[in-house]
């Protein structure tokens, strides 16, 4: 499993959309959650969008994102391990917050080990196919020329109409999430699971969503249990609930409510 997943863990936590826009009581919660993953040696996993807006160049950096940022490095070099991958609102991370900010940052989907099971993980922002608008503008704004010359205009100019974009787009996507794509997921989640995937996590939709078929899409339960083949958990917005997505060592799994004081994983 080593050559195929360079990533292995022995367990986990993930989280995503957690739209964080300014420096207030869901910025500092999200601070403490990881402060306790590095209290607790518990690796964790940001599956995109914790920031309304994030761009890779730091001169396009929101003020309270730098202490958020900056904090973070503080706890990664305290033992926190910590993973991205690139949500919609997420432009070119990798350079400068690879290896700093974060150990790994993955551009698409990203394939790990966790307590021996094969997860795949992404943010799931193209699973439904009939989003057509939306799969239009990630291909103008995920461009690589478009991002060189963003980073070339200032700050001043840039940003607050990043925002107002921004904002549009928040009332289009909240439109748009309102049904949950179950015939897109299905497709998808079957063809990993075909290919032996044990665990797929998708972010995007806001929705907390787990099944352990295919065929059964349901709101989840709220109970834990130990995992069998094929479970797919979409995560939901983390701002609305600070609730996550769990792995422990021995392969339970579940959703969970984000205590400080509380363990991030239940004990067993």
């Amino acid at each position: 499993m080593r050559d195929t997943f360079p990533i292995q863990l022995d367990r986990a936590i993930f989280l995503a959309d957690g739209h964080l826009n300014q420096d207030d009581v869901h910025s500092r919660t999200f601070l403490s959650m990881a402060e306790a993953a590095a209290a607790q040696r518990v690796p964790m996993f940001l599956l995109g969008d914790m920031f309304d807006l994030w761009f890779g160049s730091p001169g396009l950096t929101f003020p309270f994102q730098r202490l958020i940022i900056d904090r973070l490095r503080e706890l990664r070099r305290k033992g926190l391990r910590l993973v991205y991958v690139e949500g919609n609102r997420d432009f070119y991370l990798k350079e400068e917050h690879e290896g700093t900010t974060c150990d790994f940052v993955a551009e698409g989907d990203l394939r790990v080990a966790v307590a021996g099971k094969r997860v795949h993980l992404s943010h799931g922002d193209t699973v439904n196919r009939a989003d057509l608008p939306y799969r239009f503008w990630k291909g103008l704004s995920k461009n690589r020329l478009a991002n060189r010359l963003v980073a070339q205009l200032p700050a001043g100019f840039f940003l607050p109409l990043a925002d107002r974009v921004e904002r549009k787009l928040k009332r289009y996507n909240r439109r748009h999430k309102e049904s949950f794509p179950e015939a897109d997921c299905r497709s998808y989640a079957a063809a990993l699971f075909a290919a032996g995937t044990d665990f797929i996590v998708l972010g995007h939709f806001h929705q907390e969503r787990q099944n352990r078929d295919v065929d059964e899409f349901s709101a989840n339960s709220g109970t834990e249990m130990a995992s069998p083949a094929g479970v797919l958990a979409v995560l939901p917005s983390w701002k609305e609930a600070y609730r996550y997505f769990y792995i422990a060592a021995d392969a339970a799994y579940g959703f969970r409510v984000f205590r400080p004081g509380e363990p991030l994983i239940p004990q067993p």
